[in-house]
């Protein structure tokens, strides 16, 4: 585990920081870290986590680092992975069950990408492969009304998936969905949220992140996600959803 350099904390006798652990399932591709940073850098700067009253602490879940106490945060955000939830890997495993116990112990838990998929095969969901990438920029039509996301339009995210719920956990809410992934934002109460998407690329480091991964996805896919790229995305304003979630407007 690692504190993240550069997150300010505030303690005061009145208020406790919110604390919030990355459990992190991968890395942002060597190329790109030195202009886009690493991955934990990338969702705090993204979810706006850099700020007074929030400590975040980094666990690298991928190679085999938990909390050794699930009450060592108040909120859990389990990052995107190349990984599938499928695989038997000890990590894996462990997270499932980390999952599972952090769950019982009512803290919020933050699903993203692989996170999202996660969540629901830990608690009980389906996950499975699909026979195509979801890669590029994809509309999410809501299923009912979501503070701060657009109601009269899709929201236009970027995903990159092949893997996806197919059956949910129980007790969750259905919010949206895409024509590539039907279960793409759920909620279960105000303790979990889990998305398909990656609410944290931003256009550029997606255009870049094709050039360095097009081997993985095949020239047809990464032609198809190219066109698909657009400056007029829901990046932002989804951070800030999650954002919102993660601090329980504490700050």
């Amino acid at each position: 585990m690692l504190a993240l350099t550069g997150v300010r904390k505030r303690k005061t006798e009145h208020q406790s920081p919110v604390r919030i652990g990355l459990l992190l399932c991968g890395e942002v591709h060597d190329a790109l870290q030195p202009r886009f940073g690493s991955y934990a850098h990338c969702l705090v700067d993204r979810l706006r986590l850099n700020r007074p009253g929030v400590e975040v602490k980094v666990w690298q879940a991928w190679k085999g680092q938990l909390p050794g106490d699930v009450m060592g945060a108040d909120a859990y955000l389990i990052s995107g992975s190349p990984a599938s939830v499928f695989d038997q890997q000890p990590w894996v495993l462990q997270l499932a069950d980390f999952v599972r116990r952090a769950h019982s112990a009512r803290r919020r838990l933050l699903g993203i990408c692989f996170g999202h998929q996660m969540i629901h095969h830990a608690l009980g969901g389906r996950v499975e492969r699909t026979s195509g990438w979801g890669l590029g920029l994809h509309q999410v039509h809501l299923h009912r009304p979501t503070r701060g996301l657009p109601r009269a339009r899709p929201v236009q995210l970027y995903a990159m998936h092949r893997d996806q719920v197919v059956t949910p956990a129980e007790d969750f809410e259905h919010l949206g969905a895409s024509d590539h992934c039907p279960w793409y934002l759920t909620r279960r109460t105000d303790q979990v949220l889990t998305i398909q998407g990656h609410p944290e690329f931003t256009p550029e480091f997606f255009r870049q992140f094709l050039d360095v991964a097009k081997a993985k996805f095949g020239a047809d896919a990464v032609a198809r996600a190219r066109r698909s790229i657009s400056d007029t995305e829901d990046g932002d304003l989804t951070c800030q959803l999650l954002n919102r979630f993660l601090l329980n407007n504490h700050t």
